[in-house]
């Protein structure tokens, strides 16, 4: 057993990720990186506009996914990778699993991206990484779940192989919104 689950696959340490063109990192809590994340974030609210948890009005409340974040890499309950370009070290974005499971084998992959960086297939590229990296540990399953509406999230998602399950309707409550929104279910199977 481990945090009262009954274990399938052993728990396994989460590894630094390198890709052709992004470091894939934990993320640290800092304010200075704090400020960065809410500045991006508040100043592009209507690119966040499907994402539940960026409904944030403080530099503080980022302060405290940070802390979480780190928090859940060393318990090894999610794994939140800061998006680094390698060329530049600029920040770009963030992609992890959440909601591990390993008596289950799965999680789920979200992630974001500052848009100055859209359009350039690093998204693809780091859930690709992060994907095989936990396929390769024996997840058998990951899944994404993406607003309909958001087109570019759903496009990572079916770039990178993983396949439309179905809708789940009225799933969300979008505060930026305010309303529920249905989500489309990916999810990606390892077949071994």
């Amino acid at each position: 057993r481990w945090n009262g689950e009954i274990l399938t696959m052993k728990p396994q340490e989460f590894k630094i990720l390198k890709t052709k063109n992004l470091d894939l990192r934990p993320l640290v809590a800092t304010f200075e990186f704090a400020n960065m994340l809410f500045d991006i974030i508040d100043n592009n609210r209507n690119f966040f506009k499907y994402m539940p948890w960026a409904d944030i009005e403080k530099p503080e409340q980022e302060f405290a996914y940070l802390s979480d974040s780190e928090k859940g890499w060393k318990k090894q309950t999610k794994a939140n990778y800061g998006i680094f370009l390698k060329d530049s070290g600029d920040f770009v974005g963030v992609c992890g699993v959440f909601d591990i499971k390993w008596g289950n084998e799965s999680g789920e992959i979200g992630y974001w991206l500052n848009p100055k960086y859209a359009g350039r297939g690093l998204m693809s590229e780091a859930v690709n990484a992060v994907t095989d990296e936990f396929l390769n540990m024996g997840f058998k399953r990951i899944i994404i779940l993406a607003n309909p509406e958001n087109i570019a999230s759903c496009r990572v998602a079916e770039k990178c192989g993983f396949v439309r399950e179905g809708l789940l309707r009225s799933y969300d409550f979008l505060p930026v919104l305010n309303k529920r929104e249905d989500i489309v279910l990916y999810a990606k199977i390892n077949e071994k």
